[in-house]
């Protein structure tokens, strides 16, 4: 319904236009608002382009808003917002859809829809007069001065341009067009229509002219898109005769198809003669082919020829995924008509003249300021490619081109290949795009390479020497020398087409050929050579050990020294060195740094660097004057003297005796370990080696690429072919590896190539089968000396494999070195076993070493080497990285018994710093022996220092919290609430007091974090839901396709339930969406009210961005959260009996009237020592639900008390207790005790003196309960459980059952605190210092502390 109204509504926008009668275009009155109108309605367009599609359909372009422009362009205001309204519908498609094309099957429907469309505005644009009055608003704008132009001006420029780009950018459709060669296209057409109203001359000016440098880009957009269907070959040699080359090559196809069809007709006439007519079938036996039996094949089939007989005609192609099939290519290039090409050819010469270098500059200076747009270098580097390649066939002239013709050009097209290939690795998305700009960087190029072949034929000697300079820089750099092999080596079918791999070919021959004539007329040439240069970290010498200096030793060496530093020490040696002996950026301890400086003193002494260690050792002080551990401030020069003595006297740098290796006989290039060898590349010159170059080509990627390409040698170009077999050549004859061309599917090519008719008439064919001769005919030679060369043929090989192949298997590596470094089959076998032994638990003692280490001493051949042994692991697959066997550094570890002196120091510092935020922390700060956080926390909990491992917790900063009044009559709801919630978490702690009867206060200190997280979170409610309403919320959002956002919050509700799990922190948790995906949904209504539902808090406040997971939900309701929601995305069905049943415990929020003022909390008194605690997690008493009866499952889950063990008195006894039921003898029976404590009900005012009476399951004596009211006062409203049953009866059953003593003597607490006895007697006043309040269901039984078993549980409210 709402479609059809908006295609109403544009239909009537779109008539209110205007219309025409045939010769004219009338106008209607308002035609200027309805324009603006159509524009507000493209604003409101969305992703599935609706409003543009339908506006296509009307064809509003072809009949109003075109006629517009046309005829009333005088009128501004109206043309202008035309003008805009004619941009937006014309944009090209693919950026509409963020350049990706869509996989989808509606999206990709609405694609070609909105293709279609425009394809269709493109044919409206063919209008000479339209073209007119665009041209002449143009010329007229820009025939203003820069100064007087107006910012409107500007814009209109500006949108002409782009008007002008988008309707050349709409993609040809030669299905619907049916045009052939030498015929005028719709793109021909809007070129020709462009030219008679003189566009052309504009292009020309705004890239020529200094004024218009902000519409280069612009400009050049436009001319790459003008010329994308022209061969600049052809355009080149257009003129008003066609050349003898294009008769040649026209007479030459010509052939070539009369003699396919011949070839054709005289096959099927073969095919169809026989003595015998087909119209009799016959069976045969096909000899020397076995069926599935050992018999000869049976042929049911009328068989003419034996070499027709196909086997492949039942069987199915292979499928092929859609990721993994080859990159098609998209190849527009076209002949156009005559007078199309000769216009442009006029048009390529002036620009060359007078243009191309300037634009060139311009925009390269914006790219290389980031001034221009994202990837606009394409553009760059085609008119690159196109107009050199026209200059080099029009009239080679050198200074039309100079701009681009530089080594910058050359390491700038070097730069975006390497960056286009690595976006093709990492944005799998846009593989495509990043194909075509890749392959239009390779052309570009390839044309450079192309010019400077043309520059060495050129007869002005400086052409010659610029050529030669040139090809110098760029043959010098190893970069610029190894890019097209590299690029050879990382083609991908996948990623890139075949067009591009046709030209990577034609480049590398022609590469390669510019290189051999540069090294044959220079005999030596001198290259860049990146030289992998090792450098030791730890110097490898023989075995030996070193024993410290022994005093006598030291002594002599003191005495050497000391009178030279008596002279420094006494200031007579000149100024000291500066040495800094603190670093502020290093992860040490000020202790570490400290021990580290005192070391450095140490060594510097006993090197004799005593200036080093004076200067040291004073600016040591200076820093760490503290504890006189570098000497006092005052201090003489004898007390100096004498402190450096004793450092150097002291073993403080004590020497590791460290097993090292012998030298490694060999060198290996490959395989260096990081451990041993840090590897630096450095740059190194050399006389260059032509053929050593040459055969690195012999690759057997690259081989495959070109056996690739020479599959299609039928399709290919004469130029390809022969590139192609050149390169063969090089690797079998040249470089003696025929052996690298023994491949089955290239024989296949081969034999394909040999029966080929052509090749008595084509020239390529003809080179093919030449070269497969020779190739066949050193395979067979092979063949008799070596029977395994029919199995190498199922493989690409290498070239050391095409010369184990001829030479014999191992043979060319020395024979015993080889046979040197094989493993036996019985060494293989040891040095499994060692590798599993020493990988599950290294032996005593060899905590310096690592596995390898290990390996090595116990290793039968102690020949082997370190680097021998870790390659091998790795042929074994038993490790994948060497740092799985990096070496340990040595560390002084403390032992792990504890001395008695240890323990004693251990209990002294518990006592002075158990009081402290961070107990083990300011320990370990301040023990001797440093010892790890773990071992410390162990040694107290075994010493009985404290009873359980949370009390050693770090504590955060508290400060007194107010208390409040509460429904129940104690304080601090929120904040028992805050401590449940935290579990195990000691932030909250609380102290009691307790009087004469044994009743205590209970106090609660909330941290600062907390008080602010809840009064923050006060104005947020976690909503009561149940799975059935996340399930219907959850379904909505999948609809949407929204599945892997649903995924990410459901793994983030599991990450901080986990947290909250293990540390007991309840802060609000921020949710920050990473992906794209979970960005967009979470701007999307529905995937909000789901977030709402669940519990999750939006941003409150201005200053708040990220929605977050609140401190309210505990850790059992975010893994039922979680739980559904990855139920509903794996498509579960819900459990119907759970499904309405909340996840959480549903708690009466009090009314705006009944909320509880502030008491004035009374000061804590300290604790004498701390108790062992029993605590439990809130979340942990949900699964009680299981255990109550269905009809009381609504009263359970409105009302559970909060648990809060640590107030229990452990020197009480524990009475079991039974549970009751609370029933009303008003006519509210289903209410709730909790809907009665919390909620306001209309009918308390009326019923504040009805009784209530407890019922137990086995006693038939109930406690009674009586409310009081006073009409003329405000007073407290308390509801009073009580209890007369004997010892032997249980009272109450509940669990985690915790009662707090409520000793405060306050005013309110006595004012209506009225209870009423069983028999109905007189009204006794609740002592409060008695008074116990029920706060949690602990499955502890606690008594009254006066030994009575009676409990009272009081609720205070305020009643009007």
């Amino acid at each position: 319904m709402a479609d059809a109204l908006l295609h109403a509504e544009l239909l009537a926008a779109c008539s209110a236009l205007g219309y025409s009668d045939g010769a004219k275009y009338h106008k209607e009155a308002d035609c200027l608002e309805t324009v603006k109108d159509l524009v507000r309605y493209l604003r409101k367009d969305d992703e599935s382009h609706e409003i543009r599609r339908a506006l296509g359909d009307t064809r509003v372009v072809q009949t109003d808003l075109i006629p517009i422009v046309r005829e009333h362009s005088q009128d501004g205001e109206l043309f202008d917002v035309t003008l805009r309204l004619l941009v937006n519908l014309t944009n090209p498609v693919l950026l509409l859809f963020r350049e990706e094309l869509p996989e989808e099957k509606v999206t990709r429907q609405q694609f070609l829809h909105l293709v279609s469309q425009q394809q269709g505005y493109k044919e409206a644009f063919v209008e000479e007069k339209l073209w007119a009055v665009l041209v002449g608003k143009l010329g007229e704008l820009l025939q203003l001065d820069w100064e007087n132009r107006q910012e409107d001006d500007k814009l209109i420029v500006e949108r002409i341009l782009i008007l002008v780009r988008n309707i050349l950018s709409v993609p040809a459709s030669p299905e619907d067009e049916k045009r052939t060669d030498d015929d005028a296209s719709v793109h021909d057409q809007v070129l020709w229509a462009l030219h008679l109203a003189g566009f052309e001359d504009l292009l020309l000016y705004v890239a020529s002219s200094e004024n218009e440098q902000d519409l280069c880009m612009h400009a050049l957009e436009i001319i790459s898109l003008m010329l994308r269907e022209q061969d600049p070959a052809q355009l080149a040699q257009a003129g008003l005769q066609r050349s003898q080359s294009e008769k040649e090559k026209d007479e030459m196809e010509l052939i070539e198809i009369r003699q396919r069809e011949a070839l054709k007709k005289q096959q099927q006439r073969q095919k169809q003669y026989s003595a015998r007519h087909s119209r009799f079938g016959g069976t045969y036996y096909v000899q020397n082919m076995k069926s599935i039996s050992d018999r000869d094949l049976i042929s049911h089939q009328p068989v003419s020829d034996i070499r027709a007989l196909n086997f492949d005609k039942a069987k199915r192609p292979k499928k092929v995924a859609k990721n993994r099939m080859a990159m098609r290519d998209v190849n527009t290039t076209r002949r156009s008509t005559l007078a199309i090409r000769l216009f442009l050819q006029e048009f390529c010469i002036e620009f060359l003249n007078g243009a191309y270098n300037s634009i060139m500059y311009i925009v390269k200076d914006n790219l290389n300021r980031a001034r221009a747009q994202e990837h606009d270098e394409s553009y760059y580097l085609w008119a690159m490619k196109f107009f050199m390649e026209f200059n080099r066939h029009h009239q080679f002239k050198i200074e039309l081109v100079s701009e681009t013709l530089s080594v910058h050009t050359f390491h700038y097209i070097q730069t975006n290949l390497d960056n286009y290939y690595e976006m093709m690795t990492t944005d799998k998305k846009k593989i495509p795009l990043w194909s075509r700009r890749m392959h239009k960087a390779l052309k570009a190029y390839q044309e450079l390479l192309m010019t400077l072949a043309y520059m060495d034929k050129s007869d002005n000697e400086s052409v010659k020497e610029s050529s030669k300079v040139l090809k110098c820089k760029v043959f010098y750099v190893v970069e610029y020398r190894e890019l097209v092999m590299n690029l050879l080596q990382n083609y991908d079918p996948v990623k890139l087409s075949s067009t591009y791999l046709k030209d990577l070919i034609e480049t590398t021959h022609i590469f390669l050929k510019l290189l051999e004539s540069f090294c044959g007329k220079s005999k030596h040439v001198i290259v860049q050579k990146k030289v992998k240069k090792a450098k030791k970290r730890k110097p490898k010498v023989q075995s030996k050990t070193e024993s410290e200096p022994t005093e006598h030793e030291l002594q002599d060496l003191w005495d050497e020294m000391s009178a030279e530093l008596s002279a420094i020490v006494q200031g007579e040696a000149g100024d000291l060195p500066n040495t800094i002996p603190f670093d502020a950026l290093s992860e040490q301890t000020d202790d570490e740094q400290k021990e580290a400086a005192m070391r450095k003193i140490n060594r510097l002494l006993r090197k004799k660097e005593i200036t080093e260690a004076v200067s040291l050792m004073r600016s040591a002080r200076e820093l760490w004057p503290e504890g006189d551990v570098f000497g006092s401030q005052t201090m003489e020069h004898s007390d100096e003297f004498l402190a450096l003595r004793e450092i150097f006297m002291a073993n403080l740098n004590p020497i590791e005796n460290t097993p090292t290796e012998i030298p490694d006989e060999e060198e290996e290039e490959e395989d260096e370990e990081e451990e041993e060898e840090e590897t630096m590349m450095q740059i190194s010159e050399q006389e260059f080696d032509l053929t050593s170059f040459v055969r690195r080509f012999a690759n057997t990627k690259i081989m495959q690429a070109y056996c690739r390409l020479l599959k299609s040698y039928g399709s290919n170009s004469s130029h390809t072919n022969h590139c192609i077999l050149r390169m063969f050549h090089r690797i079998a004859w040249d470089h003696k590896l025929p052996a690298m061309f023994f491949q089955a599917s290239l024989f296949c090519v081969f034999q394909k190539a040999m029966e080929d008719p052509r090749q008595k008439t084509n020239d390529s064919v003809r080179e093919i089968v030449k070269f497969a001769k020779y190739i066949i005919r050193q395979f067979f030679k092979v063949a008799e000396t070596n029977p395994k060369v029919f199995v190498e043929l199922l493989f690409f090989k290498t070239n050391k494999e095409a010369l184990e192949i001829e030479c014999g298997y191992s043979e060319q590596d020395g024979g015993k070195k080889a046979m040197k470094q094989a493993w036996r089959e019985e060494e293989e076998e040891e040095l499994l076993r060692l590798f599993e032994e020493f990988s599950r638990a290294p032996p005593d003692g060899a905590e310096d070493k690592d596995v390898a280490d290990l390996i090595l001493e116990n290793l039968i051949n102690q020949t082997r080497t370190r680097r021998m042994v870790i390659k091998k692991l790795k042929d074994m697959r038993l490790i994948r990285d060497v740092k799985e066997l990096t070496r340990k550094t040595v560390k002084v570890k403390p032992a792990k018994v504890w001395t008695e002196v240890e323990e004693e120091e251990l209990g002294m510092l518990f006592e002075e710093y158990k009081d402290a935020m961070d107990i083990v922390g300011r320990i370990m700060d301040n023990m001797i022996t440093k010892r790890p956080r773990h071992r410390v926390v162990d040694k107290i909990l075994e010493l009985g220092l404290v009873e359980d491992k949370k009390e050693l917790r770090k504590k955060r900063p508290k400060k007194p919290q107010a208390k409040k009044s509460r429904k129940f009559g104690y304080g601090g709801d929120d904040d028992d609430d805050d401590g449940a919630n935290d579990g195990d978490s000691e932030d909250v702690q609380s102290e009691g007091s307790s009087d004469d009867e044994g009743g205590s206060v209970s106090r609660t200190e909330v941290p600062k974090k907390a008080s602010k997280a809840a009064s923050k979170a006060a104005t947020f409610t976690v909503p009561v839901v149940t799975p059935a309403l996340i399930t219907q919320s959850l379904n909505t959002v999948l609809e949407a396709n929204m599945k892997e956002a649903v995924e990410w919050i459901a793994g983030v509700l599991l990450d901080v339930a986990e947290d909250r799990e293990e540390d007991g922190d309840f802060e609000p948790v921020p949710i920050l969406a990473m992906t794209e995906t979970c960005t967009d949904a979470m701007e999307e209504e529905k995937f909000k009210e789901l977030l709402k539902l669940i519990g999750i808090q939006p941003p409150l406040t201005n200053q708040e961005m990220f929605w977050r997971v609140p401190s309210k939900l505990t850790v059992e309701g975010l893994k039922k959260r979680a739980q559904y929601l990855k139920q509903g995305i794996s498509g579960e069905t819900l459990d119907s009996e759970n499904a309405d049943v909340p996840l959480e415990p549903v708690e009466a929020q009090p009314s705006q009237e009944e909320k509880p003022k502030k008491k004035k909390s009374a000061k804590t008194q300290p604790k004498s020592k701390p108790k062992p605690k029993k605590t439990k997690k809130r979340q942990n008493d949900l699964s009680d639900s299981e255990n109550v009866n269905p009809e009381d499952k609504e009263n359970y889950f409105k009302f559970v008390p909060t648990v809060n063990t640590e107030d229990v008195d452990d020197s009480v006894p524990l009475v079991p207790q039974r549970s009751r039921v609370i029933e009303d003898d008003s006519s509210d029976d289903d209410t709730p005790l909790s809907s009665i404590s919390q909620v306001r009900s209309p009918l308390a005012s009326k019923r504040a003196s009805k009784k209530r009476q407890m019922s137990d399951e086995g006693n038939a004596s109930g406690a009674e309960l009586k409310m009081e009211q006073d009409k003329n006062s405000k007073k407290k409203r308390r509801l009073i459980i009580a209890d007369d049953s004997d010892e032997d009866t249980p009272v109450v059953e509940s669990h985690d059952l915790r009662l707090h003593l409520d000793t405060e003597s306050s005013g309110m607490l006595e004012d209506a605190s009225m209870s009423m006895d069983e028999d109905g007697g007189s009204d006794k006043r609740v002592n409060t210092s008695q008074r116990r309040m029920l706060d949690s269901d602990s499955e502890d039984d606690v008594p009254l502390a006066s030994g009575r078993l009676k409990a009272r549980a009081v609720i205070d409210s305020d009643e009007d």
